[in-house]
């Protein structure tokens, strides 16, 4: 006897050739041995109109391959009997963790992950290449250190700089901060790059790109950023310093778990234990929060260019005293900065403990010298100048370019020029300035022998900023 039953035929099961993979090759952009990588997919289509099995998917290189993959939900090194429905897709998730080896240059890993279908192989490369570098996780330094350039620094968590002690890092030097960390100076640090191809560079970790195809170099606040302590001191020249979340900050507190003594060295902080900091020549941008936060220190600065942070470029909370000479300072949102509330620059002589109790600022002074102060909003310039500490802030701008409503404070606002200071292109972060800037031969007659590009200047005035005219 025969029944037919079409409602009961099991679905036709392709097994011949019919996949196809959204890349033949995954690259991974450079890592730094030890350090794993992003996630990075690919998808296997099935491009026939019935289902089809791969009877084999496995990691070539096994359980000792650097790389880690997980196909559809499952991790592993090898799979079998894997269905797609028609028309149907799978997704290939791959990460990567190269290990240290004797190379100073970067080094290529490579791998690949092999499919059978009924006897048919194919594959899809891994390529990825390795960094080694030197390690610092939760570290100190505690005696005069002298960087090279002879492989990148990574830090994570922090690196301590201890009192009494140094670090010089030398020209080309290549800092990359992990998430969150921090470089803490309560003794001296010198940063000596020599010219604008001889920078010293301090940037977050990451080298390799996000799921959205997106550089991790373009993500402000990756890492915490460089914290210049009580009493310390700093020697920073040609300094390339991007992505942290507040940039370099000078002046706070070593803090501790107990809220006594925190609040004992906030009161015992005075205009004599303010560590005091040199920056030339330097570039400080994209950061989550601030560029440069002064608390109650001591910044000198010159042929600086600090632009595009999320909450102010500039930040001197609590006093202190601090110079600018012929640098540049700008504020505009981004695609990861939002510029629409937060002046550039800001400055009190104040620190607000709570609502009934303020500490007062011993020393509360800036002076900007043939610099420009601009950005986006109708007004960059705010200082606050608490009426309860009998000590007035002295803020002067002398012969800038800067960017204010009216009323203007003749006491502060000395010689100045409410304009576009016409700088090339700002959305490529070009700074330099167009023939027709009100920035040229504006300058007192004090100013620095070079620009930030090394050019000479002479006569007797210069232009304003960190660019000369060229």
């Amino acid at each position: 006897m025969l029944f037919l039953c079409s409602s009961c035929k099991k679905e036709q099961l392709n097994t011949s050739s019919g996949i196809s993979f959204s890349t033949d090759t995954l690259t991974f952009d450079t890592l730094f041995s030890t350090l794993g990588s992003t996630t990075r997919f690919f998808t296997i289509r099935n491009t026939l109109k019935q289902p089809i099995k791969i009877s084999n998917i496995r990691l070539a290189g096994g359980t000792a391959s650097a790389y880690r993959i997980n196909v559809d939900g499952d991790s592993g090194v090898a799979f079998k009997d894997i269905e797609i429905p028609a028309k149907d897709s799978l997704y290939v998730f791959v990460e990567v963790t190269i290990n240290p080896s004797a190379a100073s240059l970067p080094f290529i890993v490579e791998d690949s992950i092999q499919f059978v279908t009924n006897g048919h192989l194919q594959q899809v490369q891994l390529n990825s290449f390795g960094q080694n570098a030197h390690f610092y996780d939760a570290d100190s330094i505690e005696n005069n250190t002298v960087w090279n350039d002879d492989l990148p620094y990574v830090i994570l968590n922090y690196l301590q700089i201890k009192q009494g002690a140094s670090l010089t890092i030398n020209k080309n030097c290549k800092v990359y901060f992990g998430a969150g960390a921090a470089m803490l100076v309560e003794g001296q640090l010198n940063v000596l790059g020599t010219d604008t191809s001889n920078m010293v560079t301090f940037r977050g970790v990451r080298l390799d790109k996000d799921v959205a195809d997106r550089p991790y170099d373009d993500f402000p606040g990756q890492y915490a950023g460089l914290f210049f302590l009580r009493g310390s001191t700093g020697n920073l020249e040609y300094l390339n310093m991007r992505n942290s979340t507040y940039g370099i900050n000078v002046g706070n507190i070593k803090t501790s778990d107990n809220p006594a003594v925190n609040l004992a060295a906030l009161q015992a902080m005075s205009i004599s234990n303010a560590p005091q900091v040199t920056i030339k020549n330097s570039k400080i941008y994209n950061n989550a929060f601030y560029g440069l936060f002064g608390f109650l220190g001591k910044i000198y600065a010159e042929n600086t260019l600090v632009y595009n942070c999320g909450k102010n470029v500039i930040n001197l909370s609590d006093g202190g005293e601090y110079e600018f000479l012929n640098c540049t300072f700008y504020a505009r949102s981004s695609v990861y900065i939002s510029h629409s509330k937060e002046p550039l620059f800001y400055f009190n002589d104040y620190f607000k403990i709570n609502d009934n109790a303020y500490l007062y600022a011993d020393a509360a002074s800036a002076y900007f010298e043939n610099c420009i102060v601009y950005g986006t909003l109708e007004e960059e310039i705010v200082k606050d100048d608490l009426p309860a500490n009998p000590l007035n802030i002295d803020l002067k701008f002398d012969h800038c370019v800067v960017k204010t409503k009216p009323p203007i404070d003749a006491s502060i606002f000395i010689n100045y020029k409410i304009e576009d200071p016409q700088l090339i292109d700002v959305y490529k972060n070009n700074f330099n300035l167009k023939n027709t800037s009100p920035c040229r031969n504006y300058s007192t007659t004090t100013f620095p022998a070079f620009d930030i590009n090394g050019f000479a200047r002479s006569g007797a005035a210069t232009d304003c900023g960190a660019y000369l005219f060229r």
